[in-house]
């Protein structure tokens, strides 16, 4: 262990973990932390894209946006009033879809169009943000991938009380509040998305190594989906995934366990719902020999290449994440040394993603060529490469350093809170561990050089790729 290292453990302090599970399943972290007199307030939930069903995708973020749109207390100045009309919107939009003519349209969308201005008299815009801004909040957002969605706010730690308030309301009270103009807001993010070539690559390389999976749908939905999806369609996902049981909260900061669990139970004990018990992940086959695709684009010629790997948390998925620090995440790199620095190559990078075992995880490849040098050249060498590795095999230094970089990257990253608040989630989320990352790490730790040059026989082959091309026609 290099001296850096050595001193960035000693430098991070022990901060006391306390795990509590109510009795209607949610699961309550408290991280002691009294730096500062101030809390990171997180709540995640064990649901994202890969949990959607056909002709839903993109519901998991579509709800994210909701529910920063208020409750029946919060964000309308009289709620029975706004649901009168909203009946009335649900009913003209659901007419909508059954007329062909174009003069009966228009005069439905004007219907419509009148509603939704009404609308406007009752509806506070932002007032949750608006509370906690008033309060001295800080960094509220939201973020939705294919395994997780997370909801997060910073605030004095004398504010406990009132966050507890606020996010049980929102949890378990949702509205969905302006929900076609919010739909029209999502679609609008997709197409914005959709022009940027680098979006299109990746969408484009996760329906060719994902043919069976929802991993291989875009987080943010088809556009056919996003457009089409009901308010009842909402609801649903909502009370069968924004469950207790399925969700975990972390605070970090100023926090006193025994004192703040009371205010857990008050706000969050009479949550009720349980997760659907159903069996959502399709089980990907493997994968019978190369696939490829291409781009058309005028963005950077790109190659980008996709190996299915393991489901986590296998030995081989650790072996590969290693490898990818090796391969393709230093200056240092074999990559680099190889591929940039001879001048075939402007960037290259790799990754490893777990998908939390929703799937079977990702091993990727992103190569720049420099102008002049094909693609299909850059191709070649890349597998050239691999194959001179899977025979030669892997200095030992090499791999130590990579374990350094791995454990020093790592820790560092939590030192920020949010950064912790999602490490933290996460084991409790799959293995109701708070502390699984230090078992990660003693895998990490136990990672041989024999291990690392097996996965890569066993998963980075040819016929094991994914290989997508952008750029020109």
């Amino acid at each position: 262990m290099n001296i850096i290292l050595l001193l960035l453990i000693l430098t991070i302090p022990a901060k006391p973990i306390s795990t509590y599970t109510l009795e209607n399943g949610l699961r309550v972290v408290f991280i002691q932390d009294k730096t500062l007199p101030v809390f990171l307030g997180f709540i995640q939930f064990n649901t994202g894209s890969a949990d959607e069903l056909p002709g839903l995708t993109g519901t998991s973020h579509l709800l994210e946006h909701m529910l920063f749109k208020g409750t029946r207390k919060l964000g309308t100045t009289n709620y029975k009033e706004e649901e009168k009309l909203n009946r009335k919107l649900d009913e003209l939009y659901q007419k909508l879809e059954t007329i062909d003519d174009d003069s009966s349209k228009k005069t439905i969308l004007f219907q419509i169009d009148s509603i939704k201005q009404e609308l406007k008299k009752y509806i506070i815009s932002e007032e949750i943000w608006r509370i906690y801004q008033s309060h001295g909040g800080a960094m509220m957002n939201a973020s939705t991938s294919n395994v997780s969605t997370q909801y997060y706010i910073m605030l004095p730690s004398n504010k406990k009380e009132l966050w507890f308030k606020i996010e049980s309301d929102r949890f378990k009270n949702l509205v969905l509040r302006e929900f076609y103009s919010e739909r029209d807001v999502v679609n609008e993010e997709r197409r914005m998305g959709e022009n940027n070539p680098y979006n299109k690559i990746w969408n484009t390389l996760m329906t060719t190594v994902y043919q069976a999976s929802p991993l291989r749908w875009p987080v943010i939905g088809w556009e056919d989906d996003i457009m089409n999806v009901k308010p009842h369609q909402v609801m649903w996902y909502y009370k069968n995934h924004y469950t207790p049981d399925n969700c975990v909260i972390v605070l970090i900061g100023d926090v006193e366990p025994e004192e703040d669990l009371k205010l857990a139970r008050k706000y969050f004990g009479d949550w009720k719902g349980k997760k659907l018990n159903i069996s959502r992940y399709t089980k990907e086959p493997p994968q019978e020999g190369t696939r490829r695709a291409h781009v058309k684009s005028h963005g950077k010629p790109t190659l980008a290449i996709g190996f299915q790997g393991p489901y986590y948390p296998d030995k081989d998925y650790y072996a590969l994440s290693i490898f990818s620090f090796i391969f393709g995440e230093s200056d240092a790199s074999i990559m680099k040394k190889s591929l940039v620095d001879k001048g075939l190559a402007s960037n290259t990078y790799s990754f490893a993603i777990s998908w939390d075992g929703k799937g079977p995880s990702l091993f990727g490849i992103y190569l720049y060529p420099v102008p002049g040098y094909s693609l299909d050249s850059l191709e070649n060498r890349l597998f050239n490469l691999l194959d001179s590795l899977k025979n030669v095999g892997l200095e030992e230094k090499l791999l130590e350093k990579a374990k350094n970089n791995y454990k020093m990257y790592f820790m560092l990253r939590q030192r920020e809170p949010l950064s912790f608040a999602f490490t933290i989630s996460r084991g409790v989320r799959l293995f109701n561990d708070p502390e699984f990352y230090k078992k990660e790490l003693e895998i990490i730790e136990s990672i041989k050089t024999e291990d690392v040059i097996n996965a890569i026989k066993k998963y980075l082959r040819k016929d094991n790729a994914s290989i997508v091309t952008l750029g020109g026609e």
